[in-house]
């Protein structure tokens, strides 16, 4: 029991007491049978070992036997709750267990097996495992895998019940078929278009997050929350704080320290451009269009007229010009695409107004609305779309079908748990009372159109970080470094378990196809099929979209690129499943960390960046000074508290790996590169193994 702690060494002892091996003199049983198996299940694996091995010469072992010569069979075939276009869909590769049922005392293992490729299982076993003079009254229980790592890399298997089914009581025959038994085990939602987990309003989930989240969350919240609750009660009374008031309750936020230290620094050009490119806004910069050649001068445009709003909010197309002058990008233009106020119809007429410079006021109110339209951006961008819901459709597709393959390994560790935060996201941020439909501009129906048409522009195919373009582009260069340790241990894992993912391909084909299948249309807007496709455009940055050529086709392919289409890779699959590996860690890890940890600093202040703003007086732009197009007071305190939850609260970190599910290999290549990662603003140890907020 060399390495065991303490703690640990007295909780083996008891479980020995208690089954009266190692009892001291003077001892008495300890654990009641409940608190044994809890106390048991608690154990580390080396721990359970020396338990096994303690309890070996004192147990009678039951003689081998070969179970083709058992004289009874129990088979069945399970399959997913809801059928596919070819009619039921097999679950593959469950562990399926036989047991006696005994009520009110322990059950009797009969025999094991796994279902098929086609969700067959056959379980042989001998009725009299039952017990004398007693018959079996047949139960089935099935498990799904589960692993650790150890610190050498090695994999620790383990299983975890996910259900049952009860058979024949006092079944006295020597075969009985329990039929197909459908299981409700990780089912897509039929009622969105986006690949998405059905969870019954009452519903449990088919995961759970880790224990500790939950603490990490309170630890997160706690010192905020008697804040906003305070607010909403004041306006629930009519004692309304100002906006100012209510800034300052809450912790200071970066821009706040900022304009406290220096005024004036956070609104400036300068910043601006900063945050476009390092901030949680961080995107790909295009270069201008309309200057050709030229790789100093650059384009953002958000196309928000396309969507339904609500006509309260302001909320133009906006389309930014920027200039890279002496390392750092200004913006130079910004030209707003204004609807009338009230209008609410997607392509509803606009006029087109621009602004520079020069123009004082109106430039730094110009500047303001570009950087609520980036915000809002970000949020269902960079951080809804691209990283929740994208990295849902993968970890939906690797949960119903990697079991056998080591790909789940891999994979599974960088997944768990954002189908859960994503289904608190469909009522608290969006939805018909969500957080966003409700501060800004767009109407649940313009959201859930942004949503499909964001989802409808990712694949994993050809995906590359964007390169910096400039020195100070921190965000590209960081990205640049997280993307090559990815590649290299994505390429270390194949090369120890190649083989066996190769073996197990018809597992990948059904990923493959899962994620093919419930991937949303590909969307490919007018001015992309008229100005990109089937042109040069060498203004178009490629590396991170989709191949707009293919995904371009009548009728719309399906956003989502196959891996394979065979149950043998074919020649170049294998590197492209090791593609779609790297972008999907790459999002569930890297790239929402940068989005979800930076909106404090960025949308942390209310007259700084929020989701919305409201028109001015007789319809006029919001002008900076003018609080009433703020947000009101009960949004901004619910803003704020959501900025700092989402920033603060941190658990399933990469680098503690507290689950130990992670490689330890990549745990020390990012560790490894620590300091090269904190010259470009990133504390790696920030860096999430999963979407879990």
């Amino acid at each position: 029991m060399a390495g065991m702690t303490s703690a640990s060494h007295n909780s083996l002892r008891r479980l020995l007491s208690f089954l009266g091996l190692g009892k001291r003199a003077g001892e008495s049983d300890l654990l009641e049978p409940a608190e044994l198996a809890r106390w048991y299940a608690s154990l580390a694996p080396e721990e359970r070992a020396a338990v096994s091995r303690e309890l070996a010469p004192r147990v009678r072992p039951r003689p081998t036997r070969d179970p083709a010569t058992l004289p009874a069979v129990a088979t069945g075939r399970l399959v997913f709750e809801q059928d596919g276009p070819q009619g039921p869909i097999p679950l593959h590769h469950l562990k399926v267990e036989l047991w006696d049922r005994d009520p009110g005392a322990p059950d009797d293992f009969l025999g094991e097996g796994f279902t098929d490729a086609d969700g067959y299982f056959s379980i042989r076993y001998d009725p009299a495992d039952a017990g004398a003079g007693d018959l079996p009254d047949l139960e089935l229980c099935f498990f799904e895998p589960q692993h650790t790592f150890r610190k050498d890399g090695r994999v620790v298997e383990s299983w975890r019940r996910i259900g049952s089914e009860r058979g024949p009581d006092d079944h006295g025959g020597l075969h009985y078929d329990f039929g197909t038994l459908r299981l409700p085990y990780w089912e897509y939602d039929p009622t969105t278009p986006l690949a998405r987990l059905l969870i019954n309003e009452e519903g449990t989930p088919p995961t759970a997050y880790a224990p500790g989240r939950a603490l990490a969350m309170l630890k997160a919240v706690n010192p905020i929350e008697l804040i906003k609750r305070q607010h909403l009660l004041q306006i629930r009374l009519g004692r309304v704080p100002s906006l100012e008031k209510l800034q300052a309750d809450y912790p200071e936020s970066m821009t706040v320290r900022m304009e406290r230290q220096a005024p004036g620094s956070s609104r400036g050009d300068a910043f601006f451009g900063e945050r476009l490119l390092n901030g949680m806004f961080a995107t790909i910069l295009d270069r201008d269009p309309e200057v050709p050649g030229d790789p100093c001068s650059f384009r953002l445009y958000y196309p928000w007229n396309a969507y339904e709003q609500d006509g309260v909010h302001c909320l133009p197309d906006v389309d930014v010009r920027l200039r890279l002058e002496e390392g750092r990008v200004l913006p130079v233009r910004i030209i707003l695409g204004l609807r009338e106020p009230g209008a609410t119809a997607p392509g509803s007429p606009i006029t087109r107004r621009s602004f520079t410079p020069a123009d004082g006021a109106d430039w730094e109110a110009a500047k303001r609305i570009a950087r609520v339209s980036v915000t809002l951006d970000s949020e269902l961008g960079n951080h809804l779309a691209q990283c929740h819901f994208n990295v849902e459709q993968y970890a939906i597709a690797a949960h119903r079908n990697l079991r056998i393959n080591p790909l789940r390994w891999l994979l599974l560790p960088h997944l768990r748990e954002v189908v859960l935060i994503n289904q608190s996201a469909n009522g608290f941020l969006v939805g018909p009372s969500g957080y966003v439909t409700r501060a800004s501009a767009l109407t649940e129906k313009g959201i859930e159109a942004r949503l499909l048409h964001l989802m409808g522009s990712y694949d994993w195919r050809g995906f590359v970080p964007a390169m910096p373009v400039c020195e100070g582009h921190r965000y590209a260069h960081a990205a640049q470094l997280f993307w090559k340790l990815l590649g290299e241990h994505v390429d270390a894992f194949f090369s120890e378990h190649g083989d066996e993912v190769v073996a197990q391909w018809g597992e990948v084909r059904r990923f493959s196809d899962d994620l093919v299948a419930h991937s949303a249309p590909a969307f490919v807007c007018r001015y992309l099929r008229a100005r990109v496709v089937g042109n040069d455009a060498p203004w178009f940055v490629r590396s991170e979209r989709m191949t707009l050529d293919e995904k371009a086709a009548q009728p719309p392919p399906r956003a989502v690129s196959a891996v394979t289409e065979t149950d043998s890779p074919q020649p170049g699959e294998v590197e492209s499943l090791k593609q779609l590996c790297r972008y999907v860690i790459y999002f569930a890890t890297f790239r929402h960390a940068w989005a979800n940890n930076l909106q404090w600093d960025d949308a942390g202040e209310v007259q700084y960046a929020c989701l919305g703003l409201r028109w001015g007086k007789n319809g006029s732009l919001p002008a900076v000074d003018d609080p009433d197009t703020a947000p009101p007071p009960d949004e901004a305190t619910e803003m704020l508290w959501i900025s700092w939850m989402l920033s603060k609260t941190s658990y399933g970190l990469l680098l503690a790996n507290e689950e130990e599910d992670v490689h330890p290999r990549l745990v020390e290549r990012l560790r490894a590169h620590a300091s090269e990662f904190s010259a470009l603003g990133l504390d790696i140890r920030t860096v999430s193994s999963r979407i879990n907020i």
